[in-house]
């Protein structure tokens, strides 16, 4: 225990001696924030304030992207429906759910063309029941891989889709806020003529 102590009270004196000094002119550099004039550093500032008077409103009204994914991996098309694209997610669960129908289908067929194969007792109709089910396996086994492709696509697109929503929203907020005549921001009240 005294040997740990001992071992922290090194670390920290070396920490101590190690850190850099605070140099208060380089800190104080407007250049590096491209500011060259005091009307620059006060457009900034200005700016600055604008946006974080929207900031609030923002986070309440955007989606979080990968909750948004998280739904479209549940349902297909859900994440679209979310963010107003709703022809979108229409076309994407209905396409995965005539996918899903149409391999499903066809495996029922298989297994059913699969059990006469087993029950079959004529060489020739066990070859043509077994070719038959060999053909609706591998057409169920086209769909379902067409199936999984659309899924991950819809995952992948609502990614897309929903950064879309939030960057258009971010605009429609700023679009607003311009427009509006009377402004409440955290240094007072601003009245546009």
């Amino acid at each position: 225990m005294k040997q740990l102590l001992i071992l922290t009270m090194i670390l920290a004196c070396f920490a101590i001696l190690s850190a850099q000094d605070f140099d208060i002119n380089t800190f104080a550099d407007t250049l590096k924030y491209n500011w060259k004039t005091s009307n620059d550093r006060y457009e900034f500032r200005t700016d600055l304030e604008f946006r974080n008077s929207l900031t609030s409103k923002y986070e309440k009204e955007m989606i979080s992207v990968p909750f948004n994914m998280s739904k479209s991996i549940m349902m297909p098309g859900l994440g679209h429906f979310q963010t107003k694209n709703y022809f979108r997610g229409q076309i994407l669960l209905s396409t995965e759910i005539v996918l899903a129908g149409a391999s499903y289908f066809l495996y029922d067929k298989a297994m059913v063309k699969y059990r006469k194969y087993k029950s079959a007792t004529q060489i020739d109709d066990m070859n043509q029941y077994y070719t038959d089910a060999s053909g609706y396996y591998r057409q169920s086994t086209i769909f379902t891989t067409l199936f999984v492709m659309i899924w991950v696509y819809n995952v992948y697109d609502t990614y897309i889709v929903t950064n879309e929503y939030n960057v258009n929203l971010w605009n429609s907020l700023v679009e607003k806020q311009k427009e509006n005549k009377i402004t409440i921001t955290p240094t007072g009240v601003s009245i546009k003529f």
